[in-house]
């Protein structure tokens, strides 16, 4: 057994790397191709404009393909042992096709492991430093990352801001509308330029500018640059500290329960993905096609994308609860492979 995990580890570990290099290389290509105008408009004509832009877009590339290059290397190693009559020459020496999937599962651990740490802690960086590295620079226009602005809660006072820079720590376009228990404004603040704030009061109506005001907050610069950040640039201790804290953020408390959630069933997704593509290897193996069980398992691969973004929508909405929208597109396909593996095999 031992030798027999080594080989299929070895086998997969192969078909993983090219299909991650095939899929981010293709993928880089087209962000490029569509993001090059904005490049050249914000950075410049320079490689190396270009080059950073990469890096700091690869690792949120490689968490989106992880689980459909884990789905065709799972297939293109199944399909190889089986063409080759490998998986026939274990079932004659008394090993059932249960136990050559088992010998998926430490590889499977790896890559699982590997697609969370990514996720969690190499993509939320990269995505803020490329959003922030977007925003510094002069040519920078509003639209082109923040379109309208956006609102964010701090306990009973909502917050408009227009734009996040340095980090956090220069805010512009920020208007305040702090609101008493019963839930009615009373009191305006908003603040067009540094230095330069005008007070709005209850129903009076009465302005007053003053040169400079204090505001006492506990937002902190580092949450206004999550703020401007998609939930898939935050880390996990990130979403928790949104979750854990309801009077702060720009989304309801289920939101962020939704990624959190989604963020802690990535590692799962590889073992689903081994169960997705027995079946579509052992009948590769008996009808014969390489090319159409590949096709298939692209198929599978693209629904099981489709069905994840329609499923985390709805948790981000409010429609399905957040543990259900995480966990069940990743379960779901995964017995749905399982139930036709033991239908082919009769295990």
């Amino acid at each position: 057994m031992p030798t027999l995990r080594r080989y299929v580890a070895r086998q997969f570990g192969t078909n993983m790397g090219l299909m991650l290099l095939a899929f981010v290389s293709l993928l880089q290509l087209l962000d490029l191709l569509a993001n090059a105008d904005d490049i050249v408009k914000l950075h410049g004509t320079g490689l190396s404009a270009f080059l950073r832009h990469a890096a700091l877009n690869t690792p949120e590339i490689i968490t989106v393909v992880t689980p459909i290059c884990a789905l065709l290397a799972s297939l293109l190693t199944l399909a190889r042992l089986a063409l080759s009559n490998e998986v026939l020459a274990l079932k004659a020496a008394g090993l059932p096709y249960y136990r050559l999937l088992m010998a998926f599962f430490p590889v499977a651990l790896i890559v699982g492991v590997a697609h969370f740490v990514v996720s969690d802690q190499l993509t939320p960086p990269a995505s803020r430093a490329l959003l922030q590295w977007d925003s510094e620079s002069p040519r920078f226009k509003l639209d082109t990352k923040v379109k309208g602005g956006f609102w964010i809660r701090d306990g009973d006072t909502l917050v408009r801001v227009s734009r996040v820079s340095q980090r956090g720590s220069e805010l512009s376009g920020l208007t305040l509308f702090q609101r008493d228990k019963r839930g009615e404004v009373v009191l305006r603040l908003a603040a067009e330029s540094a230095g330069h704030v005008a007070l709005t009061q209850g129903d009076l109506g009465t302005i007053t500018t003053v040169p400079v005001m204090g505001w006492n907050t506990s937002l902190t610069p580092r949450q206004f640059s999550d703020f401007v950040s998609p939930a898939s640039a935050l880390s996990l201790i990130e979403l928790w500290r949104f979750v854990t804290h309801a009077g702060i953020g720009s989304h309801p408390v289920y939101f962020y329960l939704t990624w959190f959630s989604k963020r802690l069933s990535l590692p799962i997704a590889s073992f689903m993905m081994v169960l997705l593509a027995a079946p579509v290897a052992q009948s590769m193996q008996r009808q014969g096609g390489l090319v159409r069980g590949i096709a298939l398992g692209v198929a599978l691969g693209f629904l099981y994308f489709v069905a994840d973004g329609f499923v985390l929508t709805l948790g981000e909405v409010g429609t399905l609860p957040p543990i259900v929208a995480a966990w069940s597109p990743a379960l779901l396909f995964g017995l749905v492979g399982g139930a036709f593996l033991v239908r082919m095999e009769g295990v």
